[in-house]
């Protein structure tokens, strides 16, 4: 059971389309041309937007200019007033989604700007917006109606406020962010024997300028210490398989999203990959041998990318009679032993404060235009978990994040 592990419920609902039209009488073509009505319809909003995002993470920061792009294309089609209005349904249930590529076209997307601010990152990007992905959420969840009740002045705006707060018991369950209580006892034993059994995915910073062979070195004796320790270490050579053969595939599934290596630590279903750095220093005299070693280990969690800590160590001087590589691999063995159980205990800290409210999974529902049946459907989910959030919703599907005390298999009974 990882945290990305996704449910496919198929649910077949039934829904009915209305589809009407109409047309204007054309005018005779000896009349004189009328001038235009004041309230004249605006011509479309282009699809491209710019987006600017922020973030410690640099694949959130990316994220985050997405949907700001998306947020401008909203203003577009509904107005800056009723884009204010619906902020808070907005931001629940399409603002805050995990998969931003549902609403932009990826692959066209420019970058303009990538830097690394005062420990923060600033992403900003011109994209194209998948106006129809936006236009399907938005109806789906009343936001947007006729062209004619877009809102275009303060009155409006206050007539739709007043008439969100009337709104039906469904779309207050949307606006309403859930609240989960404090978590049982059997809850918490079950969140304990969780972290205690994670697995783990180490691999080098292949931007190092140290001897390859020592860093490979340096993830074999990381796994080595894992093991011996008792946790879930994944096979070096696993990834090296997964890196060679399936770069296609994850160019494919993945592209800009995320690193080829939190792809493969998905695929390779570990909770936390490790990155290990390091910088090794040697010297001989006469048939003797020194050397030292400067270690960082950085801890991700491979389903968001989330960065959960830095563990930096250095090696006392190590001395060998065989050479100077034996010297710095046994000064880089030395650290490691020491580093690797404080970034485990880190890892298990920083997700111990994530998973307060549960287990996250996704769970994505076809079919989903019967709204009753989905009002009860939701009711009844969320009295099963600790916490039940829409993601992004459409009569075709929708996507809920879920957070659950327990394990993939008894929440999909």
């Amino acid at each position: 059971m990882k945290l990305k592990n996704t449910l496919w419920i198929v649910a077949i609902l039934l829904g009915a389309v209305l589809l009407g039209c109409a047309s204007a009488p054309k005018g005779k073509p000896s009349e004189p041309a009328k001038p235009a009505p004041p309230a004249a319809t605006p011509q479309a909003a282009p699809d491209v937007y710019t987006g600017r995002g922020e973030s410690e993470s640099l694949l959130r920061a990316m994220n985050a200019a997405k949907m700001d792009a998306v947020r401008k294309a909203v203003i577009d089609m509904i107005g800056a007033a009723q884009e204010q209005a619906n902020a808070k349904k907005l931001e629940e249930v399409l603002y805050s989604t995990s998969n931003p590529n549902a609403y932009v076209k990826n692959e066209a997307m420019e970058t303009l700007r990538k830097d690394n601010v005062g420990g923060k990152f600033v992403y900003e990007i011109r994209i194209p917006v998948n106006r129809a992905a936006v236009e399907s959420t938005l109806r789906a969840h009343g936001i947007l109606k006729d062209a004619t009740a877009q809102d275009t002045s303060k009155a409006a705006a206050q007539d739709l406020v007043k008439k969100e707060a009337v709104a039906s018991p469904a779309a207050k369950e949307l606006e309403e962010p859930p609240k989960y209580q404090e978590p049982t006892p059997e809850e918490k034993n079950f969140l304990r024997k969780y972290l205690d059994s994670l697995t783990y995915m180490v691999y080098f910073n292949e931007d190092s300028k140290e001897d390859p062979f020592l860093m490979k070195a340096a993830v074999g004796m990381a796994n080595s210490i894992l093991l011996s320790n008792g946790k879930n270490a994944v096979d070096y050579g696993e990834v090296e398989k997964l890196k060679k053969d399936m770069k296609v595939v994850y160019e494919e599934e993945a592209g800009k999203e995320m690193s080829m290596i939190q792809w493969i630590a998905q695929k390779l279903n570990a909770d936390v990959y490790i990155e290990i750095d390091a910088v090794t220093e040697g010297e001989t005299q006469g048939s003797n041998h020194y050397g030292s070693a400067k270690v960082t280990l950085k801890m991700f969690e491979s389903s968001t990318g989330n960065l959960l800590g830095s563990v930096p160590y250095s090696s006392p001087r190590t001395f060998s009679k065989v050479s100077q590589f034996d010297a710095k691999s046994n000064a880089l063995q030395s650290t490691l032993y020491k580093a690797m159980p404080i970034a485990v205990e880190q890892s298990k800290s920083m997700l111990a404060k994530a998973f307060e409210r549960g287990i996250r999974y996704e769970l994505i529902l076809q079919n989903t235009s019967d709204t009753r049946l989905m009002t009860r459907f939701r009711s009844r989910l969320r009295s099963k978990v600790a916490d039940l959030q829409v993601i992004n919703q459409s009569a075709e599907s929708t996507k809920f994040a879920v957070f659950y005390f327990g394990r993939i298999d008894s929440l999909e009974e």
